[in-house]
């Protein structure tokens, strides 16, 4: 009977074990180990001394990113608000960082711009549209990249002239998602945007609430200044994904 007990416990003690062992696991697989992410910190500061030392960095404690099973650190400029980029560390070393594409390409700088320029967006829409909940967003053309430095500077100020085309999609509760809703909306944003001197080369839309679903993409200023706004919309509609502008609705109004 003692000797049951006995191996009862050590049964009971064994599945406790490996309960822990596999909860330890699984926990590392996402969380990282401590030892690990020691390591990781200790060899991000010798790093950062022996390639970044002249940009007086901050430097965070290592985070670990269980998809591609590295750690990841960032690294900001005490001085500089655009320059911050990650650097990785895998296997006991490192492995690169994003310095050269998110600081020299200009990365960091464009996202600025454009959150900056998305938050005068916002308002223009809350203010002269009357959608005060909007999420308007302004993104800068992807080809401005190839060549960032002919228009772009470290740290420099917004300007909404900036010779750099933006596009600008409105984000919102649409209510009327007709057509010619649609067509007011994207209208009504172009003039009000206008007036404040934001020139956008594309316009987009996105609305969801309620079942209901808009998204209409490349829609220009010379498609909203023809008049025709409407028809372009019901060709594009009807046309599927064979045009260049894109209308797709679910749970249209009746």
């Amino acid at each position: 009977m003692k000797d049951a007990k006995l191996i009862l416990k050590i049964l009971t003690g064994v599945m406790a074990a490996a309960l822990l062992g596999g909860i330890l696991f699984i926990a590392s697989s996402f969380m990282g180990n401590p030892i690990t992410a020691m390591l990781a910190n200790k060899a991000v500061k010798h790093y950062v001394e022996q390639n970044y030392s002249y940009l007086d960095l901050e430097i965070e404690k290592a985070r670990y990113n269980f998809k591609s099973g590295s750690y990841v650190t960032m690294a900001k400029s005490k001085t500089s608000m655009d320059t911050r980029f990650a650097i990785y560390y895998r296997d006991g070393k490192i492995t690169g960082d994003t310095y050269e594409s998110n600081v020299l390409g200009m990365f960091n700088t464009l996202q600025r711009l454009a959150n900056e320029y998305s938050v005068i967006a916002q308002t223009i829409i809350a203010e002269e549209l009357g959608y005060k909940n909007n999420s308007t967003m302004v993104m800068y053309d992807k080809s401005v990249y190839e060549n960032a430095h002919d228009s772009l500077e470290l740290d420099m100020k917004f300007d909404k002239s900036l010779p750099i085309d933006a596009e600008v999609t409105i984000r919102l509760d649409l209510q009327d998602n007709s057509l010619e809703g649609i067509a007011k909306v994207l209208t009504d944003a172009h003039r009000a945007f206008a007036d404040n001197g934001c020139n956008f080369i594309k316009h987009a839309l996105s609305a969801e609430n309620d079942g209901m679903l808009v998204m209409v993409h490349e829609v220009t200023a010379a498609d909203i200044e023809s008049g025709e706004l409407v028809r372009l919309l019901k060709e594009a509609k009807d046309n599927g994904s064979s045009g260049r502008i894109q209308v797709f609705i679910k749970g249209e109004n009746k």
